[in-house]
């Protein structure tokens, strides 16, 4: 059995394989397909946010908002997706993703939840100020907001990566385009993510690998409705941006079939599954 160079993917799946670069042997087969389940929940921090309606009777411009209380939303997300991925050298892998995502923003809304900014136009600012003042008489006390929302995800990425004496390290980076239906709309995403492990087990029937690791996330939302009891419309524009560490254990069985378990924790949590075949 010769030696392997360990490569760990989004999605990852490693086997044996008998084709070579200058002399160097890849690390699997070159081609490989894999479905995954992601259960994610993270907190976002507001970046720009607006308020329009109709107030007793008289018309109300868009207006920039100061949220107090930005940590308040929280975007929980369900995704399946399918991959393809192919080695165009023993260390670099390219691969496509595309699936479904589901999403839900929960957040509060309430009397002193914001504050207006001055626009530097003293006829403007006088119609936000009395803005305010009937936000205030209107506004409940305290609201809880929940939205629902699906739509596709599509991408793709690189990753780099080897191994020396059992330890192996990646680096790779996956960039997706969201489309989401409803009053969430996700437009992009993306990922940076650098992990190290070590080969616990392995044979030609089962390895075992376990690994740590960092992502970097960033996504582009926004979150747009009407508040309840009100006629006054709000849009969200959200930068959800975390470094999060992660734990996981990657399992090869029989050299073809794979399975990943991976967590994310801290202030974005995250679950992965992947089940894998590589041919």
């Amino acid at each position: 059995m010769k030696k392997t160079i360990g490569l760990l993917t989004l999605l990852p799946q490693l086997a044996f394989s008998q084709d070579y670069w200058n002399g160097v042997p890849y690390p699997i087969n070159r081609w490989g397909v894999s479905v995954m389940g992601v259960e994610q929940k993270e907190k976002g921090d507001l970046k720009r946010a607006s308020v329009n309606g109709i107030a007793l009777g008289g018309g109300i411009p868009n207006a920039n908002v100061e949220f107090l209380s930005p940590h308040n939303i929280e975007v929980d997300a369900k995704v399946q997706l399918l991959k393809v991925d192919y080695f165009l050298l023993p260390f670099l892998n390219i691969y496509g993703i595309a699936g479904k995502l589901e999403a839900e923003a929960k957040f509060n809304l309430g009397r002193g939840s914001f504050n207006f900014d001055s626009v530097g136009n003293g006829i403007f600012d006088g119609i936000l100020e009395n803005f305010a003042d009937k936000i205030s008489d209107i506004m409940p006390e305290n609201i809880h907001i929940k939205q629902e929302s699906e739509g596709k995800i599509f991408g793709g990425g690189a990753l780099i990566a080897g191994e020396y004496k059992r330890i192996f390290s990646s680096l790779q980076y996956t960039y997706t385009k969201v489309e989401m239906d409803g009053d969430i709309a996700a437009k992009s995403a993306e990922v940076t993510a650098g992990r190290v492990g070590y080969v616990v087990h392995r044979d030609s029937k089962l390895s075992v690998m376990t690994y740590l690791g960092a992502s970097y996330q960033k996504t582009d939302s926004e979150i747009s409705g009407v508040i309840p009891t009100t006629n006054l419309n709000y849009k969200f524009q959200m930068d959800l941006e975390e470094l999060t560490p992660a734990v996981g254990i990657f399992t090869i069985i029989k050299n073809d079939f794979t399975v990943l378990l991976e967590y994310s924790f801290g202030d974005r949590k995250t679950l992965a599954l992947d089940l894998g075949y590589r041919f």
